[in-house]
């Protein structure tokens, strides 16, 4: 990943309050409680979240009994998300790391989860992003994909996905089963859906 983003979220880690960061929910997305409790990502099932920020949606898969592996580029957040498991008596193995850099695993996941990566990747780095998660995924897994859409107003990081976007970048390797605008980060700037809930299963 560039080095810009790397540095953008090493700051904001290291210098702002949990609630002082948007992106930062507390908790798991409902999209994500909703494939749990509907049984689409089962107990015991091996999953892996890129850009897992301070772990939220990680620690909450391991209370459900998840196997669970969570990276992001910043150490600091992985250190605090490590701090915040141990209160809930979890086990989570934080990694902090850039998924495109290295291969950080040797073992593929039944589910591998991103709600805030991929839109960060330059048009360039969709190819590569695209194998790292093909190469992790084990076939017939599912792909959890959220992402800022080209509906969200333009400003500062990250970039506008268009479904033309993850489309072209998935399409060989993936089978689209569900996409849809969603509301997240709800707030008086952002009161209308604009992100991409997006699942797919790897062929």
């Amino acid at each position: 990943m560039n080095n810009e983003t790397k540095a953008f979220y090493e700051y904001a880690y290291r210098q702002k309050n949990g609630i002082e960061r948007q992106w930062t929910a507390g908790t798991a997305n409902p999209e994500l409680v909703s494939l749990v409790y509907n049984q689409k990502i089962k107990p015991g099932s091996k999953v892996l979240e890129v850009g897992c920020g301070l772990g939220a949606e990680s620690i909450f898969l391991a209370v459900r009994g998840m196997e669970v592996t969570a990276m992001d580029l910043s150490e600091d957040a992985v250190n605090t998300g490590h701090e915040i498991a141990k209160q809930y008596g979890v086990d989570v193995n934080w990694i902090a790391g850039d998924l495109l850099a290295t291969d950080l695993f040797n073992q593929e996941f039944d589910v591998v989860t991103d709600q805030g990566c991929f839109h960060h990747m330059k048009e360039e780095e969709f190819a590569k992003y695209e194998e790292k998660i093909s190469k992790y995924l084990k076939p017939g897994g599912l792909f959890v994909l959220r992402a800022f859409s080209d509906a969200m107003p333009e400003g500062e990081q990250p970039r506008r996905v268009s479904s033309d976007d993850m489309i072209r970048t998935f399409c060989k390797n993936f089978k689209l089963e569900h996409m849809e605008r969603i509301l997240s980060f709800s707030s008086e700037k952002y009161d209308k859906p604009i992100s991409w809930y997006t699942l797919w299963i790897r062929r």
